[in-house]
């Protein structure tokens, strides 16, 4: 396997405080839930959290709270090795999300509260140095400032012979981050995302989010749960399905998109796969996490990788 240079991971760290019920809690009512647990979450944050468990060096970058509460985030960052030592510091009380989980079907309802909680700026990453890193990712959030930082990896890029890979993950507001993809490498776009704009299937979702950006398309991955992820390869601007890895069985689907992501990452610059192979790899990735709560039985996968890589 070659020796990679770090991921910089760009977005958000929050808490998730889980409960697990037998089913979906109706309104006004009293009721105990099967189990809970508090996590760390945020979607750049679970994609760093992954790709260690796969066995990648990665760091971290987002706002950090010196509250006592998010003491535990900061714990766990550091026990899994997760670098964040480039990440500014606010003294405001820490994001969190409720989520309900749904026991036998795994699904997951999510109610954030980030009470304006501040996000990192061009000004927080233009004092890192890029030469560190193979590879940064980024969420599609807070566009003006985004779009900023990712020009800077486009400019260093240009005066540079190693080239940064640039992946963006877009899950919401659509035409206030469209302008955000034409400048990356890799995009991977949500299904709920593809619904909200009336697109019905994952290859249809490629094809348009191709036709909006004319020229300076990336690579355009959508996947599409249990039918697959389609990937649209901008060097050829073919258009293929790769099939969903099936589970047995489905606990936790909280998550398994942000494993997807750092699966897809995993396979592309670690394991020097193409795009249909890291797309595969990815769902083999995400169908995993789902088969049980948390992320630590991710780390089985090293034995599939090893297998892979010989």
């Amino acid at each position: 396997m070659a020796t990679v240079k770090p991921v910089l991971c760009v977005g958000c760290t929050v808490i998730d405080f889980v409960t697990i019920n037998e089913s979906f809690p109706k309104e006004d009512t009293d009721r105990r839930c099967r189990d809970g647990f508090w996590q760390r979450g945020g979607n750049a944050s679970n994609v760093s959290t992954v790709l260690r468990l796969l066995g990648a060096k990665v760091e971290f970058f987002g706002m950090l709270s010196q509250s006592d509460g998010f003491r535990v985030l900061l714990q766990d960052l550091n026990r899994r090795g997760i670098d964040v030592q480039h990440c500014p510091k606010t003294d405001k009380d820490p994001p969190f999300s409720s989520v309900i989980i749904v026991q036998g079907t795994g699904s997951r309802t999510i109610v954030h509260c980030n009470k304006n909680y501040p996000y990192v700026t061009w000004e927080d990453f233009s004092k890192i140095d890029l030469d560190r890193y193979g590879w940064v990712h980024f969420e599609a959030r807070n566009a003006n400032e985004t779009i900023k930082m990712i020009r800077s990896v486009q400019e260093h890029n240009k005066t540079h012979s190693e080239h940064i890979t640039i992946s963006l993950d877009f899950e919401t507001m659509y035409e206030q981050n469209l302008p955000m993809c034409s400048l990356c490498d890799y995009v991977v776009f949500s299904k709920e995302l593809a619904n909200q704009q009336g697109w019905r299937t994952a290859q249809e979702t490629c094809n348009e989010l191709a036709r909006s950006l004319e020229s300076n398309c990336p690579c355009i991955i959508c996947p599409w749960g249990s039918t697959g992820a389609a990937c649209l390869d901008a060097a050829s601007n073919e258009c293929s399905m790769v099939a969903a890895y099936s589970p047995e069985r489905i606990v936790d689907t909280l998550g398994a998109g942000d494993s997807f992501m750092a699966g897809f990452i995993y396979a592309t610059s670690v394991m020097q796969h193409s795009l249909k192979d890291a797309v595969s790899f990815a769902n083999r990735v995400a169908g995993h996490k789902i088969t049980d709560y948390g992320y630590d039985h991710i780390a089985e996968l090293q034995k599939y990788d090893k297998l892979r890589t010989g």
